[in-house]
């Protein structure tokens, strides 16, 4: 597996990890990657805030990198986009 770490986008830690795969297919075997983000909650550089796996096979290493870091990207906007609930004391 091999993982790569970003830079922190809007004060979330972006870690990518990218497995290759193998695929029978016509033909035979075929390499594929499959990719599976983190988000490492700012400041706690230990503290999973989410992690998911894609369930897309990619037919390279690089494209499964960068959908990983988009995919991250989307999902903070998306979290911090979101108002919070507040609840009546």
């Amino acid at each position: 597996m091999s993982s790569q770490s970003y830079s922190p986008y809007r004060g979330c830690h972006v870690d990518v990890h990218v497995t290759a795969t193998k695929l029978h297919a016509l033909g035979g075997f075929h390499r594929r990657f499959r990719v599976r983000w983190t988000i490492l909650s700012p400041g706690l550089t230990s503290a999973v805030a989410a992690s998911f796996p894609e369930q897309f096979d990619f037919l390279n290493e690089q494209d499964a990198f960068s959908y990983g870091e988009k995919r991250a990207h989307v999902y903070i906007d998306s979290i911090l986009s979101t108002p919070c609930l507040e609840q009546d004391a």
